[in-house]
């Protein structure tokens, strides 16, 4: 009986973080993406400025807003995805928990049982 829960428990909480790493994942990657955008924004204004012929220093301003739009976005998505990450990290610490309790509970129950009726 201890072995079956325990491959059920497994099974179950397999199926319970199935999905858990593309949150994970997003809140990795969400930063550093933003991040590759400011890099290519302050290249694009780096490079509008070196040339020669800019008449308008506004048109490096272009390249200074992608950075900040890229970078806020990345930040935006990693903030917005952790809060459901940690919501689904603790329900499933809290389904553990209760299985585990619940298990103990029924190998006791079922020892008790199974000792009385040897008498």
């Amino acid at each position: 009986m201890e072995k079956a829960m325990e491959a059920e428990a497994v099974s179950v909480v397999k199926r319970m973080n199935s999905r858990m790493g593309i949150l994970d994942t997003m809140i990795t990657a969400a930063p550093l993406v933003g991040i590759l955008g400011t890099v290519l924004g302050i290249i694009t204004a780096f490079n509008m400025l070196s040339s020669s012929d800019i008449d308008d220093p506004q048109a490096v301003m272009g390249g200074i807003i992608q950075a900040l739009i890229t970078t806020a976005a990345g930040l935006a998505i990693a903030i917005i995805t952790v809060f459901p990450y940690n919501y689904f990290n603790s329900r499933i610490d809290y389904f553990l928990y209760c299985m585990e309790k619940y298990a103990t509970s029924l190998e006791v129950v079922y020892e008790r049982l199974r000792a009385s009726g040897e008498k």
